[in-house]
């Protein structure tokens, strides 16, 4: 079954936002100009341009719900960016440039009890006799 189809839009107040044409959110263009800053010579053949293509978009899509869920998860109904890097490192053990991976993880329980801490203490104190 195929998802809908994204919205398209273009603004005069956002001139430098990607249009979405086609259903598309990568378009050819793009990937031509990937392509040429890895290698100037290079060329894609239609079947592989549309293969990635959709690739890129089935990404971008599965990426955007499961952080919006995320975000939903977490009771908030703005999508944020901890949502996306929360979903990238769980989920394809990829994280962005510029982005710690500390600053969005929720920080560690102490999982030591103090009845554990007298336990370990009872331990020690008999290893040293």
């Amino acid at each position: 079954h195929m998802p809908p189809p994204l919205p398209m839009f273009s603004t005069s107040e956002t001139p430098h936002a990607p249009t979405i044409t086609a259903g598309r959110v990568l378009q050819k263009r793009h990937l031509q100009d990937l392509l040429q800053s890895i290698d100037p010579l290079g060329q894609l053949d239609d079947e592989v341009e549309e293969v990635l293509l959709q690739i890129g978009d089935d990404f971008l899509e599965d990426v955007i719900s499961a952080s919006a869920q995320i975000a939903a998860h977490r009771k908030s109904k703005q999508l944020e960016a901890k949502d996306v890097l929360l979903y990238l490192d769980r989920h394809h053990d990829l994280w962005l440039p510029g982005y710690s991976k500390e600053e969005f993880k929720p920080p560690k329980k102490d999982i030591c009890t103090e009845q554990h801490k007298q336990r370990l203490e009872m331990i020690r104190k008999a290893q040293r006799q």
